[in-house]
Formats: structure tokens, C-alpha cells, sequence
């Protein structure tokens, strides 16, 4: 049987079309590991009281997501679905419709501030509530508690500073030596909630060199194949997050 090739014409449509639908911007955003940073590097201090040099080391995570303002095009999109380190997702999904890239940047550093707070509420809650941990009423300030964080945004540190806050304040030496890392939001009565990019979040952390990852319970579901080499906890509460480290060996 013989084909009648197909007019010029026709051919130049479909290649305008499928070129415009390469080159076209669509509404996705990519999610891809970031950095790594150590919370007792200048990050968390303790002043005007006294306080313990942290022996291990605890990993604030964060993830890089492209901007609210950016349209990708499909190449960049094949390219991260091939990649095995990056997340593609509609755009909806990760910023609400109007979200630009100085309203996110915005609400970002608000939503630090804020965890920054609760962490530093929920952190002396937890020692108030376990006088087992050897902290005095007078150790319980929270204007003596600082943190200075420039490269992340959000609230999903939040475990992470309360945790650094009570390795500072007690003379219990939790995290061991240790090289730990993990992320989650806080409340001020030390509920741990879930945050995006966990996948990525564990990545970096491996790639970081972290022993132990400590994981919202909300974020189980999507916490699949670790990893070599990183075990990751999942935790509800900072108690349970503390108590995780206590039981946790080398």
C-alpha cells in the first residue's frame, strides 16, 4: 500500500505546533534538595545565661523551589522528571493563585519569625514539664534565646530550633556526637506537623552526611526508600523527638 506524502503545508502546521507546545510556559513548579545548614553554626545562641556546647551536630533542611513568577517550559519539565533528585507539581499545589515571588518571599520570612518563636516556647515548655533534665526556673528566658537564619524562609524548622534550643540549655548531652537532621513545624505545645518537599529534604540530608532524619508523622505516607545509610524517624511530638534521640544508638 502506498502513502501520499503529506502536503507541505500540513507538515509546517504540525511542526509549528509541536514546537509552540515545546516552547510554551506551563504552569508547574519544580522542587529540588537544598542546602543543609547546622543550627549550632552561628544560627542558634544562648546569652546572658548559662548554657552547653552542643557535642553533635543538627541540620536545619530546606528544599529550593522555583519561583512563583516562573513558567517553565517543557524541556526543563522532562529534564526534572528524568533527573531522580527533583519533583515537578502543578503550580497550584505549592503557591496560592495571586502568589508572587515578593509576596512569597514575604510571608516566608514571617512564618520564620514565627517558628523561631514557638520553638523557643515549646523547647522551655518541654524542660519546665521534665525537671528530670536539670534546668533551672532562672535558665527559662526566652529573649535570651536568638536565632540568625539568611538563607531559608518558612515554618518548617520549627522542631529543629526547639530541639537545638534544648541540646543548649541542658547538660545532657543529646544528640551524642552525633550528625543529625530533620524538619517539621512546631506549635507552641510541641505538636510537630508536616511540611513540603520531605523526599528532598531527606536527600539533602544524606547527601549532607546525616546519621538519623527526624520526620513528621504527617509526612509518612510520602517517605518512601530512604536512602542508604540515613534512618529516618518519624515523631508526632518534640517529646517524642527527644526521647527518639535518647533511645537511638550509633
Amino acid at each position: 500500500m502506498r502513502f501520499s506524502p503529506l502536503p507541505r503545508i500540513v507538515i509546517a502546521i504540525i511542526t509549528i505546533f509541536f514546537t509552540a507546545a515545546l516552547v510554551a510556559p506551563l504552569p508547574f513548579a519544580i522542587v529540588m534538595p537544598g542546602t543543609a545548614q547546622n543550627i549550632f553554626d552561628k544560627i542558634i545562641t544562648v546569652k546572658n545565661q548559662k548554657s552547653y556546647p552542643a557535642s553533635g551536630r543538627l541540620d536545619l533542611m530546606s528544599v529550593r523551589v522555583t519561583t512563583p513568577n516562573n513558567w517553565l517550559i517543557g524541556p526543563e519539565i522532562l529534564y526534572s522528571w528524568l533527573r531522580g533528585d527533583e519533583s515537578v507539581y502543578p503550580r497550584s499545589a505549592i503557591y496560592p493563585p495571586g502568589t508572587t515571588a515578593e509576596s512569597e518571599e514575604k510571608n516566608a520570612k514571617v512564618d520564620m519569625t514565627n517558628s523561631q518563636n514557638k520553638a523557643i516556647v515549646s523547647a522551655l515548655n518541654f524542660l519546665k514539664s521534665n525537671p528530670q533534665y536539670g534546668v533551672t526556673k532562672n535558665q527559662l528566658v526566652e529573649k535570651n534565646i536568638l536565632f540568625d537564619v539568611k538563607r531559608t524562609g518558612g515554618p518548617s524548622g520549627g522542631m529543629i530550633f526547639a530541639i537545638g534550643v534544648i541540646e543548649l540549655l541542658t547538660p545532657q548531652d543529646i544528640l551524642r556526637s552525633r550528625h543529625i537532621a530533620g524538619t517539621g513545624t512546631i506549635t507552641s505545645d510541641g505538636r510537630v506537623g508536616p511540611i513540603g518537599g520531605i523526599s528532598e529534604k531527606i536527600r539533602a540530608a544524606h547527601k549532607a552526611g546525616a546519621e538519623i532524619f527526624l520526620a513528621p508523622e504527617g509526612n509518612r505516607e510520602e517517605i518512601k526508600s530512604p536512602p542508604d545509610g540515613i534512618s529516618v524517624v518519624v515523631v508526632s511530638t518534640l517529646a517524642e523527638a527527644i526521647n527518639a534521640l535518647a533511645l537511638t544508638h550509633d
